[in-house]
């Protein structure tokens, strides 16, 4: 039998390699924005919008984090995740992405690009090792955004 001092030692699963659930919680949810139309546009002055942009929005107002948008490249800002220095990347994901085994995706997103439009298979990248993060990101676009 187990000592209860050595279960206290263990936290809840899943859990984050560098936290960012707390991060966002206290200082903001930092999303990186590749122009990608229609799904993600960035305006000359940094606005951030499209469906996407949106979705990620509804995302943190769910959980009451205050986003931080950091447009730029796509690349730049796939380095930035991948150091988890980023709490998504929304924009400019390719099907064949040399990202893919380099960070984390979510759910396919149920989005369109109109009302009348194809439904292709859109993903936000994730930092990879942050399974609380992802978790509770999943679980929200299929609770609430009808990801498959």
């Amino acid at each position: 039998m187990l000592a209860p001092a050595t279960l206290a030692g263990c936290g809840p699963y899943p859990r984050d390699a560098d936290d960012l659930s707390t991060q966002a919680a206290q200082h903001a949810m930092r999303v990186g924005a590749s122009d990608d139309p229609p799904w993600v546009m960035v305006g000359d002055d940094g606005r951030v919008s499209g469906p996407e942009a949106e979705l990620v929005q509804r995302f943190a107002d769910a959980h009451g984090y205050r986003i931080e948008w950091k447009p730029g490249g796509h690349d730049a800002l796939m380095r930035e995740l991948e150091r988890a220095r980023l709490h998504a990347v929304v924009g400019g994901h390719d099907p064949d992405s040399p990202w893919k085994p380099k960070v984390g995706w979510s759910r396919p997103l149920g989005l369109r690009a109109g009302p009348d439009g194809p439904m292709p298979e859109r993903r936000i990248a994730l930092p990879p090792g942050q399974s609380a993060w992802h978790l509770s990101f999943d679980e929200y676009l299929v609770e609430r955004e009808g990801a498959r």
